[in-house]
């Protein structure tokens, strides 16, 4: 990750593939920690959803290469279940990898490091280097291709049904604003838990 900024108020989540943890492990980790600080919640993604599928989001700013939905409601999807966690705000971002970092920053930059930020994207960690970035791997199937790379570049990997999805207490604190784990990093500068 060499060249990239540091983001020690961000922790970063991908996975292996669909329906492994990472919003569960998003949830339990604002649950755990927004007792105590701001949280905010980014969820990114590639993939234009239906107009059906953004009911309770509100179009906070659009470009010709990205929009940014913010969450207004507990609903169902993603954004909706970061904020009922506890999020002080969630945000949903539609856009390709070449525009990503230009639209994670346009929210980050509304609270910069006055709040801990949780942000699920496969792609966030070509582009910053997050305090943490945790990769949920699936426990039935192999890592898909287009997520090694994500794979590659975790801090810590977690299996789906992993005590620590629902417990992130366990490997995870706090201290002045900045993510830190709660053991040094091993096996080739990865942390497995099991």
């Amino acid at each position: 990750m060499k060249g990239l900024s540091n983001y020690n108020n961000v922790i970063s989540i991908c996975g292996s593939g669909r329906n492994v943890g990472k919003t569960f492990l998003g949830e339990s980790i604002i649950s755990q920690f927004s007792k105590q600080h701001c949280l905010i919640a980014i969820k990114i993604s590639k993939f234009k959803h239906q107009a059906r599928d953004k009911v309770g989001l509100h179009k906070f700013h659009e470009t010709t290469h990205f929009t940014i939905w913010k969450e207004l409601n507990y609903t169902p999807k993603d954004s909706g279940r970061y904020l009922k966690a506890g999020a002080k705000a969630s945000y949903y971002i539609e856009c390709d990898d070449d525009h990503l970092l230009n639209a994670f920053l346009f929210v980050y930059n509304i609270y910069g490091n006055s709040c801990l930020i949780v942000c699920e994207s496969a792609s966030i960690t070509k582009y910053i280097k997050p305090a943490i970035s945790v990769f949920v791997e699936s426990e039935s199937y192999v890592t898909e291709n287009n997520k090694l790379s994500c794979l590659n570049r975790s801090t810590l990997v977690l299996q789906e049904r992993s005590l620590e999805i629902s417990m992130p207490e366990l490997f995870l604190n706090t201290q002045n604003k900045v993510w830190l784990l709660k053991f040094e990093k091993i096996k080739e500068d990865y942390a497995y838990f099991t």
